[in-house]
């Protein structure tokens, strides 16, 4: 079987944030890349990566996973393997030893983990899911676009059109009595965000997979799309998006897979337990 490729737009309803490391003054700004502009040379282009968005997916499709078995981890290290891929650590127990079968196991009980991957003890398992960069379409990127979206009028704006910033307010709300001299703190703290109406151009690309973790992968966009968030902020407004996939399978493939080996996946998740 060839690579697996799902591409399309993602746009904003409302506005994102998306900090890097860098702050202006007491304002965190928009994570950058510096990227290589024919006719314009070396230019910083705000993005949103591909380990948000994939860390986002993998929380959904873990929850939806263990809620379909009824299942609850009582293992804090299997939360990791499962929600956050894992903590690496040097260890003499048969966690840092998987076996062949183990691997196999791992692989054909859990198919969230066979598309995202984790780490087990201080060995990586890897996943085949590869998630690109959310770009914004703008003049800036165009040339990096494929030939089918170069034609959107958004090739035409600079990418800078694209943010703004917002703000929010911190309030001491704290009810005691305070001395005349003394008054409740509020702050204001702006940020910079993409503003309502950006489309980015994102793609994910499964390699070499079965039937199985394709219909996996629908299973993560479809949560998604249920839960359309991205980014900082969203339990106050903020992140909520539009997501316009093609091709995105079905995931009745994958349901059914987990009813019918639901026993087998309870017992493993045990024995993991057990050894971890």
């Amino acid at each position: 079987m060839k690579n697996f490729i799902i591409e399309g737009t993602i746009k904003a309803l409302t506005p994102i944030f998306h900090g890097g490391d860098e702050k202006t003054g007491s304002t965190p700004v928009l994570r950058t890349i510096m990227m290589y502009v024919e006719g314009l040379g070396e230019v910083a282009i705000p993005y949103y990566s591909g380990n948000a968005f994939r860390g986002k997916g993998r929380r959904l499709l873990i929850k939806d996973f263990i809620d379909h078995l009824d299942y609850e981890i009582k293992n804090s290290k299997l939360y990791h393997v499962l929600y956050s891929g894992g903590l690496l650590e040097t260890s003499d127990k048969e966690t840092g030893i998987i076996n062949l079968e183990m691997r196999k196991k791992i692989r054909t009980l859990l198919p969230p983990i066979a598309l995202l991957g984790t780490s087990i003890g201080n060995q990586i398992i890897p996943g085949i899911l590869i998630v690109e960069h959310m770009f914004p379409i703008c003049m800036e990127y165009k040339e990096y676009l494929p030939e089918k979206y170069k034609n959107m009028k958004q090739t035409e704006i600079s990418v800078r059109t694209f943010t703004d910033q917002s703000f929010f307010t911190r309030r001491d709300d704290l009810r005691e009595e305070r001395n005349k001299e003394q008054q409740a703190i509020q702050m204001k703290v702006d940020y910079e965000c993409f503003i309502p109406g950006t489309t980015f151009y994102h793609r994910l690309v499964l390699q070499i997979p079965t039937e199985l973790q394709i219909s996996t992968l629908g299973r993560m966009i479809k949560l998604m799309i249920e839960l359309p968030y991205l980014g900082g902020k969203s339990a106050s407004g903020d992140g909520k998006v539009k997501f316009e996939y093609e091709n995105v399978p079905k995931d009745k493939l994958y349901l059914d897979f987990i009813e019918e080996n639901k026993e087998k996946i309870i017992t493993f998740l045990k024995e993991l337990e057990e050894v971890l």
